[in-house]
C-alpha cells in the first residue's frame, strides 16, 4: 500500500475514533442531566427511557412525536417505549424491504444494485406505508370504541338506576358484559385491576381514558370524579352526556357526508366531465373539419 493512501486511512481512522470518543462523552453528559431531573421531578420524568435513540432524520420529535404518540394510544399500544419500537420496527422493515429488493435484483439482473431506483422506491414505500398501517389501525380501533360507547352509557344507566354503585357498576361490566361491550370491557377490566392493586380512583380513572384514547373517555372520566367526590348525582349527568355524545357523533356523521360529497364531485369533475365535453363536443368539431377539408377542395 502507497505511504500516502495509508497515512489518509490512519487519519480518518483517527478522526473516526475522536468523533466516537466525543459523541459517548456527550451521551454520558445526557444521561447524567436525565438523572438530575428524574430526581427533581419523579413524575415528568418516566416517559421515555431507551438505550439507543435513532437519529433525528429517521426518529420524530416534536410535534410529529406527540401525534405518532396519540396515534399509537389509538391503536390501543399503550406501552411507554411505543414510539420507539414503533419507530425500530419501520427501521427494521425498510431495511429488510430494501434486502429484499436487492436480492430480487441480483436473481433477475445479476447484480446487486442493478436497479438502485428500485431499491429506493421499496425502502420509500415501506417507510411511508408503516406511518399509513397505523393511521389505519388507529381508525380502525376509534370507530369500534366510538361504536360501543351508546351500549356502555345504557348499560352503567340501567345499573346506577338499579341502585348499584359505581364501583360495582365497573366491576359487572368487566366481569359479565364482554360480549355486549367486548372492547369497553377489557378496557374497564384494566380499570379495575387497577383500583384493586390499590391504585387511587383519580389516577385510575385517568389511565382508564388514555387507554380508551377516544373523544368524550377524559369527559367521562371527570364525570366519574365528580360524582364520586363531589357527591353529585350520577344517573342524570350520565344521562346528558349520552345526550350530548350522540348529537356529537350526529355532528360527525354530517361533516363526513359533506366531505364525501365534496369527493364525488371533484371525482365527477375529473372523470365525468371529459367524457362529456368529448361525446358532446365531438361531433360538431368532426363537421367542421370535414366542412374545412370539402371547402379546401
Amino acid at each position: 500500500m502507497p505511504p500516502v493512501i495509508f497515512l489518509s486511512c490512519l487519519i480518518m481512522a483517527l478522526v473516526g475514533v475522536g468523533i466516537a470518543m466525543a459523541g459517548a462523552r456527550m451521551l454520558v453528559a445526557d444521561r447524567r442531566l436525565e438523572a438530575r431531573l428524574t430526581r427533581l421531578a419523579p413524575t415528568a420524568a418516566e416517559p421515555d427511557r431507551t438505550g439507543i435513540r435513532l437519529p433525528r432524520l429517521l426518529g420524530a420529535d416534536g410535534r410529529d412525536r406527540t401525534t405518532l404518540e396519540r396515534q399509537l394510544q389509538l391503536a390501543g399500544f399503550q406501552d411507554a417505549r411505543a414510539v420507539n419500537h414503533f419507530l425500530w420496527l419501520r427501521l427494521g422493515a425498510t431495511g429488510a424491504a430494501a434486502l429484499a429488493m436487492m436480492l430480487v435484483s441480483r436473481l433477475v439482473w445479476g447484480e446487486w444494485l442493478a436497479r438502485p431506483l428500485l431499491v429506493l422506491i421499496a425502502a420509500g414505500l415501506v417507510f411511508i406505508g408503516a406511518r399509513q398501517a397505523l393511521t389505519m389501525m388507529a381508525s380502525a380501533r376509534a370507530r369500534k370504541v366510538t361504536a360501543e360507547f351508546p351500549f356502555l352509557i345504557d348499560l352503567m344507566l340501567m345499573m346506577l338506576e338499579s341502585g348499584v354503585s359505581l364501583d360495582q357498576c365497573f366491576r359487572s361490566i368487566a366481569r359479565d358484559e364482554q360480549i355486549a361491550v367486548p372492547h369497553h370491557g377489557a378496557l374497564i377490566g384494566l380499570l379495575v385491576a387497577d383500583l384493586d392493586r390499590g391504585m387511587r380512583y383519580e389516577l385510575a380513572l385517568d389511565r382508564w381514558a388514555a387507554r380508551v384514547a377516544v373523544s368524550g373517555a377524559k369527559e367521562l372520566a371527570a364525570l366519574f370524579r365528580q360524582a364520586m367526590f363531589q357527591g353529585i348525582e350520577l344517573a342524570p349527568a350520565l344521562r346528558e352526556f349520552a345526550r350530548e355524545f350522540t348529537q356529537r357523533r350526529v355532528a360527525r356523521a354530517r361533516e363526513a357526508m359533506g366531505g364525501i360529497t365534496v369527493r364525488m364531485v371533484v371525482l365527477m369533475i375529473l372523470f365525468f366531465m371529459p367524457a362529456l365535453f368529448i361525446v358532446l363536443g365531438g361531433p360538431p368539431v368532426v363537421a367542421i373539419i370535414d366542412t374545412l377539408r370539402a371547402s379546401a377542395q
